[in-house]
């Protein structure tokens, strides 16, 4: 599904931002970064898109694995629509 006005990109440039902002302030060698970066590739994708590389998850690492990324991704997918819907344009 595609969103209004590019949101879909707007998400992805936000998620980014978010996550280049982090960076600076992380430990990047952790395994609670690497998860966060996969989260946040899996959120900067279309609805479409995501679908696919979470049913690939699912049939590699299994289903808990696939939910659990799925509903991060979604987490961060709204808060960046949050941050957007404050952001004066």
């Amino acid at each position: 599904m595609l969103l209004p006005n590019g949101l879909d990109q707007r998400i992805a440039e936000t998620i980014s931002s978010t996550i280049e902002g982090e960076r600076k302030h992380a430990d990047t060698a952790s395994p609670a970064w690497r998860e966060r970066c996969e989260v946040a590739e899996i959120a900067m994708l279309a609805d479409s898109e995501r679908r696919v590389v979470l049913s690939h998850i699912a049939s590699r690492r299994g289903e808990t694995a696939a939910s659990t990324l799925a509903h991060s991704a979604g987490e961060m997918r709204t808060t960046a629509i949050f941050f957007l819907a404050r952001k004066p344009s």
